[in-house]
């Protein structure tokens, strides 16, 4: 049929010719001819074009390392096979080129044989068809491939290498980060850019390390740099910039649920926010800081602010599934000290990295036995209107079993695991050990601050009662009488108790001692419920069934103290209430909190605590590099490691891993000093250069930076970056003189009308400052790098906003106020430099008098007096500026 082809083109277009009369039909034979040439063509080529071989790096590869390297890669070789290069499969004989009938790789991939079949239909997901055809094309193509070295041995990944102190080149430059960034730059003929103005610099610094713009007079401060650097460091709201970062990478949440049913963290979360800011200030080290958050009440039970630490792990709690609330233990643990993703272990072996199911589990049994509890606060009476949350090991012989395919409902019961960090960097951790607790860690009844504040509002109550009862009408006496029988009970029973208490567990009495006080303890516990009958019947006196109800309540209590009779060291010994002081969280909603003691297990399992210190040990490669990375992330809006949490095999060695480890020798060398870090960091040149290219030092034009590193992965420039959400906020209150300075606290209403730090308002799933949402807010869930976006609803936001407009008024006429006799253009210029850091240029001065002159123009301005335009022109402008890109933007 093809060699026919041009005939029948032919015949074609002699048709066209004759029907062709007229210059329109001209130009449609035209066309016809066209198109009969083009369909003669196509009859000379053959119907379909021979496919292209398929490329074994981008179609082969990524496949075999998505369904087969867990298995046959550098992390496991089940069969002694490896599939990472052409030379491994032909060692292991599972592929003949040319033939994919006679090549094992594919024989597997196909075969109908679930023993034989590859992947194991339990372990993953078959081949499609496509993929089954690509691989063999492949084979029967002679399975060409580039020469490649094996991966490396998992001990040899960058991240797994013991921090080594780094050689810092000489260099002109005094700061060691400088001197290590310009070796790169000047192989790569990299010109910098020269450094910020003044007030930019000054700007960027503020918001850096407190978190608020510099006022006027701030932006205009000559001192030495490294001067107003170690001010800063030392201001009480750097903990408060500080904290607010690590509150994303720790997962800060308050407690909620749905009505008074907590389901996802714990009331009360606000002591640890604090602790985070206090430790800050305090330039506590990280590492001391980790270890209190993992294991404060092991390392130091008497230290109320070590324990407090531990909200880190009362955060993660959950109500309905111990095994999902000890995943999430386990996975951010991991992420946010570590850089480790140990949560892709939990159903198999890690795909990627070498971590073992067996691993997973072993980690898990360190958290096994953790419980969260609320612990009275010293002057307060109620945990449930202030309490400290905290972790407390409990129930100490639950095992732990690894879960079949992560199924929590088919544990291998065979054999329990032992507590136990990932074995490729075991080498360093040491065995925990149990640790015995003090009296008042694990009966905080006996606290001497509780005791006294319970005791005070006991007697408290009692004189209430007693002027209640001397105030009453002669109707009112028998129920005042009542009442006040109840609370003088209440009195004698909590002495009562507390005597026994203190004599079981700090005094240690004698048997017969200790059998008297608890049979006075018991004696004054029942008299407290009969006198509590007894007031039911007289305040349900004129309803009969509740009267009736009451009378056999009181009948009963009366036949129990019968019972008891008077002490006799001969009987035996009868059981009290130890005074209940502190909050177990529910391990389930079953669950009641009176089905818990008021007492808990006297010693820990010191698992936790092997842990914090395997994890900040200094050998530990891991922890300090994660540190740095998110500090780093933090000034120059970018991480030396791109994955913050994920420091695993697939993390290529960054760029500047001479950098990363310098700073990481830091930390630990400083005593893991985070102000030590900060202050290396903010006074290099690096940090302080322009962000704009345009501010290249003089250079020839074929070697523009921007051309060699367009993405300034070197760091010639600075970046500009989106201030955060809270920072938006914090800065219009500020700036607006109506910032609260107050420090901690209780966390307050996100949407009320209180002007107190965005780190204080509170943050959870149900409760969110609607401001705070528009503009990247932290995600509760999991917030290790805030994502930065540019959307219509942030400029509404600073547009029509209560909070925008108010403050926007604030400022102008705070403005207005410092300066005499202020004009138009000088407003708008100290406008510019209040906000932006900078005067405006001639085209934005021209632009805001023609505002003004606008604004004027107005209705519903022109008829107000001069005062009253000026000020709501100037406000309207102060507004404007709030929505100019560099007002959000640090530069």
């Amino acid at each position: 049929m093809q060699s026919q082809s041009p005939r029948f083109a032919r015949e074609l277009v002699e048709v066209a010719d004759r029907s062709a009369t007229g210059k329109p039909r001209a130009i449609n034979a035209r066309l016809i001819r066209i198109m009969c040439a083009l369909f003669a063509a196509s009859w000379a080529f053959p119907a379909q074009l021979p496919a292209e071989p398929v490329d074994y790096l981008k179609s082969i590869k990524p496949l075999l390392a998505e369904k087969c390297y867990s298995c046959h890669g550098v992390l496991k070789q089940e069969a002694s096979l490896r599939l990472e290069t052409l030379a491994l499969m032909l060692e292991n004989d599972v592929i003949v080129p040319g033939s994919s009938q006679d090549s094992e790789l594919l024989n597997r991939i196909v075969s109908d044989d679930d023993d034989l079949k590859m992947p194991p239909p339990d372990e993953g997901a078959a081949l499609s068809q496509s993929q089954i055809d690509l691989v063999r094309r492949w084979l029967d193509e002679g399975a060409e491939a580039p020469e490649e070295d094996p991966p490396a041995a998992p001990d040899e990944h960058w991240a797994y290498q013991t921090i080594q102190s780094v050689s810092v080149p000489r260099s002109s430059f005094a700061n060691p980060i400088d001197a290590l960034l310009d070796t790169k730059q000047r192989e790569l003929r990299l010109t910098t850019t020269r450094p910020a103005t003044r007030p930019i610099r000054l700007r960027r610094l503020y918001l850096d390390l407190v978190g608020l713009p510099p006022t006027r007079k701030q932006l205009d401060d000559r001192r030495q740099w490294e001067l107003i650097v170690d001010e800063l460091l030392a201001s009480p709201q750097h903990g408060e910039r500080w904290a607010r970062h690590w509150m994303d990478v720790w997962r800060y949440s308050e407690g909620y649920g749905l009505g008074q049913q907590l389901r996802y963290s714990q009331h009360h979360l606000w002591h640890w926010r604090d602790w985070i800011v206090r430790s800050l200030n305090d330039d506590k080290g990280y590492d001391r800081m980790v270890q209190e958050m993992l294991a404060g009440d092991e390392l130091a039970p008497n230290d109320l602010d070590a324990v407090t630490g531990t909200g880190f792990l009362a955060r993660h709690y959950y109500l309905f599934n111990r095994t999902t609330w000890l995943d999430s233990t386990i996975e951010h643990t991991a992420k946010a000290f570590l850089g480790m993703t140990m949560n892709c272990a939990k159903c198999h072996d890690h795909k990627y990295d070498p971590i073992t199911q067996v691993d997973y589990y072993r980690f898990r049994a360190i958290f096994e036995p953790h419980q969260i509890r609320l612990d009275p606060i010293e002057g307060s009476n109620s945990v449930d209107k202030n309490g400290l949350p905290r972790a407390f090991d409990d129930q100490l012989d639950t095992p732990t079993y690894l879960h079949i395919k992560g199924d929590p409902k088919n544990p291998d019961e065979s054999q329990g695991l032992t507590a136990g960090v990932p074995a490729l960097l075991a080498d360093f951790a040491s065995e925990p050990k149990a640790i015995e607790l003090p009296t008042e860690a694990f009966a905080p009844g006996t606290r001497e601050a509780t005791v006294r504040d319970r005791t005070q509002a006991a007697k408290a109550a009692v004189a209430s009662a007693k002027q209640k009862l001397d105030a009453a009408s002669d109707e009112q006496q028998a129920s005042a009488a009542a009442a006040l029988e109840v609370a003088r009970a209440k009195l004698d029973s909590l002495l009562a108790t507390v005597a026994a208490d203190r004599a079981r567990y700090i005094d240690m009495c004698g048997d017969e001692t200790l059998a008297k006080l608890a049979f006075e303890a018991k004696r004054r516990q029942t008299i407290v419920l009969l006198a509590e009958a007894k007031e039911q019947v007289v305040n349900n006196a004129s309803d009969d069934k509740k009267r009736s109800i009451a009378k056999q309540l009181k009948e009963d209590y009366e036949t129990k103290l019968e019972l008891l009779g008077e002490f006799d060291p001969a009987k035996p010994p009868v059981s009290y209430a130890s005074l209940k002081v502190s909050k177990k969280a529910l391990q389930s909603p079953a669950h009641k909190y009176d089905d818990y003691p008021a007492v808990y297990s006297s010693t820990s399992s010191g698992r936790r605590l092997a842990l914090a210190q395997w994890i900040t040990s200094a050998e530990n490669p891991l922890t300090a590099r994660v540190a740095v990375n998110h500090v780093w992330l933090r000034h120059f809006g970018r991480p030396l490691v791109e994955s913050v949490f994920d420091f695993g095999l697939r993390a290529p060695e960054p760029v500047h891993a001479d950098v990363l480890d310098y700073l990481a020798m830091e930390l630990i060398r400083s005593g893991w000093s985070l102000k030590h870090l900060h202050r290396l960091i903010v006074t290099s040149q690096a940090y302080q250069r322009s962000s704009s290219p345009a501010a290249v030092q003089s250079v020839e034009a074929q070697a523009m930076p921007e051309h060699i590193d367009p993405t300034n992965d070197y760091y010639w420039r600075a970046n500009h970056r989106r201030m955060e959400s809270q920072v938006v906020r914090d800065s219009l209150l500020h700036l607006a003189g109506h910032l609260q300075p107050n420090l901690g606290g209780p966390s307050v209403d996100p949407n009320g009308d209180l002007h107190r730090r965005s780190l204080y308002l509170k943050h959870s799933r149900d409760e969110q400052n609607k401001f705070l949402s528009m503009f990247d807010d932290a995600d509760i869930l999991q917030c290790y790098r805030r994502q930065e976006s540019i959307v219509p609803q942030q400029a509404l936001a600073l547009s029509n906003s209560k909070l925008a407009i108010d403050m926007s008024a604030k400022v102008a006429s705070q403005l207005t106020a410092s300066l005499d006799q202020i004009t138009d253009h000088e407003f708008v210029r100290q406008a510019f430099y209040l906000l932006l850091a900078r005067y405006p240029d001639e085209n934005e001065a021209v632009a805001c008098q023609e505002f003004i002159l606008a604004m004027q123009r107005l209705p519903a301005l022109a008829a107000l007096n001069q005062e009253s335009q000026t000020k709501r022109v100037r406000s309207r402008l102060i507004q404007s500026l709030l929505n100019h890109n560099d007002f959000v933007t640090i530069r």
